[in-house]
């Protein structure tokens, strides 16, 4: 099993998603742009299922409620932003930047992200605890993940030895603290700040 099949599952563990479901992809992409257009608190099932041309039963048979509906929407978003970073990372070749490229893009895009934008300025009250008390999903599908890239670049020599899981868990903090909290020196809207940032204290960590 590779490193990517194994974080999907634990991504989208006790998640159900059917494969090729296409009623299933109109209810999400219906919930994504009402999330970004109208926030969580305004929008309701009835809500997405008009805007994805179907019945509200048929809407509930796919999610459970709304709360259910908002988390698949998130892991699916961060499941695609993965996708465009790793085409991004496959064109560098050494390994060390690759690895402070990652931190750096994910801190970046995590931040410029509408959905999170709208509801970090809107309604904190309701995204924050899924991004802090309820963050295990996210946080073990990425940890798994980063631990993978990380493994590979030891194995390859390109990077230190050490435990992976427990840098791929600091990255990924860093990122968490730098995202729910934006202001001050390490600014996640300065892509260019958080690069050198990423080299000045993380490449110190990663050096053989």
């Amino acid at each position: 099993m590779s490193r990517k099949t194994a974080a999907s599952k634990t991504l989208l563990k006790n998640l159900q998603v059917p494969e090729g479901d296409k009623t299933y992809e109109k209810v999400l992409d219906a919930g994504l742009a009402l999330f970004v257009e109208f926030g969580l608190r305004r929008t309701t099932m009835e809500d997405v299922a008009t805007r994805a041309g179907i019945g509200r039963a048929t809407a509930y048979r796919r999610f459970a409620d709304k709360d259910q509906l908002i988390q698949v929407v998130i892991l699916r978003e961060c499941q695609r932003e993965l996708a465009k970073i790793e085409d991004e990372l496959a064109q560098i070749d050494n390994g060390v930047e690759r690895v402070l490229e990652s931190f750096v893009l994910a801190t970046t895009r995590a931040h410029h992200h509408p959905l999170l934008q709208r509801l970090l300025t809107s309604e904190p009250e309701t995204i924050l605890p899924i991004l802090t008390q309820r963050l295990w999903q996210m946080m073990g599908f990425f940890r798994v993940y980063m631990a993978g890239m990380l493994d590979q670049e030891q194995d390859k020599g390109a990077i230190r030895k050490q435990s992976s899981e427990a840098l791929a868990e600091l990255m990924l903090r860093l990122t968490q603290s730098m995202v729910l909290s934006p202001d001050g020196l390490m600014n996640p809207a300065n892509e260019a700040g958080v690069r050198q940032w990423a080299n000045d204290y993380l490449r110190p960590l990663l050096t053989p």
